[in-house]
């Protein structure tokens, strides 16, 4: 008896969509075959007038593809079975396929927007998707105000645009930074340093439909304007005493306080935003208390220099001079900063140690005067240092409750070639003013003498 041919059959007889009701590129189907006298060994697909494909399935996602300027087309799908004897259905199972391409979409995470100002640098995230599946995106593209339109990299969705020359203001180039990466990738042009910015996105498909285009709110950019950046994590109050420290004691500096507006003024992403930013100077200043902040967009929680220590490393790695003016609660974790700061530990005792404002904090380097506080200060934190750091200052201590240990409140760091790179008070200084002449000469010592090489 004559082997009899297997039959297909597709899940779906018709599909009776037209117009804006056709499918996306993207479909999903079903078949089976039927063999009245064996079984069916395997099936075999083919699109249009393509070559028949061997599959064992019976299901499969097709992502079918529209040409460039087309909006819509028809595809047609076959599929047939073959028996274990290697007969093949004579009279293929066909489905009619009717397609329109969707627009993709592209729009910025408004949440990782630096606020309205910003200095130097804009980091953000974006999303980009199709309806016919994200993988029919092929394109997509930047532009600062009126300029031209960049392509960037689809896969990178952390982008970083900071002004090519950043002491430059007006209307040039900008360096665009994918990621956490250290180089720049490419450029873009209409960029206004020192001035008001808005960014711009769209996307484009396979099928060469393009997006909306979404644009950011108008951000200024601060440029540069000092080989010195001053950071503070203070109360306006305090800030505007070590603004006038750093006014009174260097030709110039460029401020951002990352305390302000209840702490949303720091930046949601410290690598690469704090990164980009403070890598531009020779000079850092970094002056916190010990409090705690929340970073707005992950809600992570920690102190500031928690958040900008692996920074600083990096900015001590390039060669860069870093000043730094902190305070620490009771038995503070070291974990994170420690190593980057040269602290080895605190003391262990019970009780606190005080600085009155009748004792004095002394240097053991020449050429530094004696500091001395203005007010009592309770369980202030001298620590142990590390091997590779130099005592700068040590305070005359008054132990309470039991407490013992180390008098260092203050150390210098070099590099590799002998120069001071890094220098750490753990008291902070505007509460060493009551000797002002005197806090004035140590400052300018270590911005202007110290740090200038």
């Amino acid at each position: 008896m004559p082997n009899v041919p297997p039959e297909t059959q597709i899940s779906l007889e018709r599909i009776n969509l037209f117009g804006e009701n056709r499918l996306n590129s993207t479909v999903y189907l079903t078949w089976y075959g039927t063999d009245l006298d064996g079984f069916v060994e395997h099936y075999e697909i083919r699109i249009g007038n393509s070559d028949w494909i061997k599959t064992k399935v019976q299901d499969s996602t097709f992502l079918f593809q529209i040409d460039a300027n087309q909006d819509s087309t028809d595809i047609e799908f076959y599929v047939r079975s073959v028996d274990n004897e290697g007969l093949v259905d004579p009279s293929p199972a066909y489905l009619k396929i009717p397609l329109k391409n969707s627009i993709p979409k592209v729009s910025f995470e408004q949440a990782s927007l630096p606020l309205d100002t910003t200095n130097l640098v804009i980091t953000f995230r974006y999303m980009a998707s199709d309806p016919d599946g994200d993988e029919t995106l092929k394109k997509c593209f930047i532009r600062a105000n009126a300029g031209n339109w960049t392509p960037i990299d689809l896969n990178q969705k952390l982008i970083t645009v900071i002004p090519e020359n950043p002491a430059q203001i007006g209307s040039g180039k900008a360096k665009i930074y994918y990621g956490l990466n250290n180089v720049s990738s490419i450029t873009l042009d209409d960029f206004n340093n020192g001035g008001e910015n808005i960014l711009q996105l769209k996307v484009q498909d396979i099928a060469d439909a393009t997006s909306n285009i979404d644009s950011t709110p108008v951000l200024y950019v601060r440029p540069q304007t000092s080989d010195l950046l001053v950071v503070g994590g203070h109360n306006e109050k305090i800030q505007q005493l070590y603004k006038n420290l750093v006014n009174e004691n260097y030709i110039h500096a460029d401020y951002v306080n990352f305390a302000g507006n209840k702490g949303l003024n720091q930046p949601k992403f410290w690598d690469p935003s704090f990164k980009l930013l403070a890598s531009q100077y020779d000079k850092v200043f970094f002056h916190t208390d010990e409090g705690n902040f929340s970073n707005p967009l992950t809600g992570a929680d920690g102190k500031l220099l928690d958040f900008a220590a692996p920074i600083i490393q990096k900015l001590i790695d390039q060669n860069k001079k870093v000043l730094i003016s902190t305070a620490f609660s009771t038995r503070a974790s070291l974990d994170i900063i420690g190593d980057v700061m040269s602290i080895d530990s605190f003391t262990s005792t019970k009780g606190q140690a005080f600085f009155v404002n009748d004792s004095l904090a002394k240097s053991p380097i020449l050429g530094y005067p004696d500091l001395q506080p203005t007010n009592f200060l309770l369980a202030i934190d001298p620590f142990y240092h590390s091997q590779e750091a130099e005592v700068l200052y040590e305070a005359q201590l008054t132990p309470n409750g039991g407490w013992s240990g180390p008098k260092t409140i203050a150390i210098q760091r070099k590099s590799s070639s002998g120069q001071v790179n890094m220098v750490l008070f753990t008291v902070e200084l505007h509460k060493l003013d009551k000797l002002p002449d005197n806090l004035n000469r140590v400052v300018s010592k270590i911005l202007n003498e110290v740090f200038n090489w």
